[in-house]
């Protein structure tokens, strides 16, 4: 009875560590990447919904990735889009 009782009560540590750390809140340092486009003075304009409307034929700087978290774009040449947006 005793052996059962020790048993049990290890099992309900256990299952009580995985569960606290099943339920942990996730990291806070998550990136939101999200495409905005650019107004004509450099600001950050709507952000992009649907397919990108820039033409990518020459520039001004039509479009580009932002993290939401910090408000800066991130740089992410594969997401820049030039030209005028129609």
């Amino acid at each position: 009875m005793k052996n059962l009782r020790l048993t049990l009560g290890v099992a309900a540590i256990a299952i009580g560590s995985f569960a606290a750390f099943s339920f942990a809140p996730a990291t806070s340092e998550a990136k939101a990447l999200i495409e905005f486009y650019v107004n004509p003075d450099g600001s950050r304009g709507a952000q992009v919904s649907g397919p990108n409307q820039c033409p990518d034929n020459s520039p001004p700087l039509c479009s580009q990735e932002y993290n939401t978290s910090t408000g800066q774009p991130t740089g992410n040449t594969s997401k820049m889009h030039y030209g005028v947006r129609p």
